[in-house]
């Protein structure tokens, strides 16, 4: 009789499933939210911030959408690591990783040789 209870409880007991993710407008459930805001902006290294606090490079005063774009045609292009040339100063840039590694002003690329980069871009600097 315990074994009819037993079966006769069991089969009334349903495994629980996992609710599905729902799906937001096309994207998949893998991207977050989080994810796309940290690949939309330009990330930088401490060597970078050293370099920028070092030769008074002032990233606030330069139009960051600028270089987005450049950082988006060299993805276009596969770009890795580029040179991006802005007026006066000079940033190297790890395309994929959208991190900025190092900044350069005019003063300090007199004899400057550019190495481990595999691609330029000339970017105007908006007046």
């Amino acid at each position: 009789m315990a074994d009819i209870k037993e079966i006769i409880l069991r089969s009334q007991i349903a495994p629980v499933s996992q609710p599905k993710a729902k799906e937001t407008k096309g994207l998949s459930e893998s991207v977050s939210f989080d994810s796309i805001l940290q690949e939309a902006e330009l990330k930088v290294s401490k060597h970078a911030t050293k370099r920028l606090d070092s030769r008074q490079i002032d990233l606030a005063k330069m139009d960051q959408a600028q270089l987005k774009s450049a950082i988006e045609t060299l993805e276009k292009k596969g770009a890795r690591d580029s040179l991006v040339l802005m007026g006066d100063l000079a940033f190297i840039i790890n395309v994929p990783s959208k991190t900025l590694v190092t900044a350069i002003s005019k003063e300090q690329m007199r004899d400057q040789v550019f190495t481990n980069i595999d691609s330029t871009i000339l970017v105007a600097p908006k007046e």
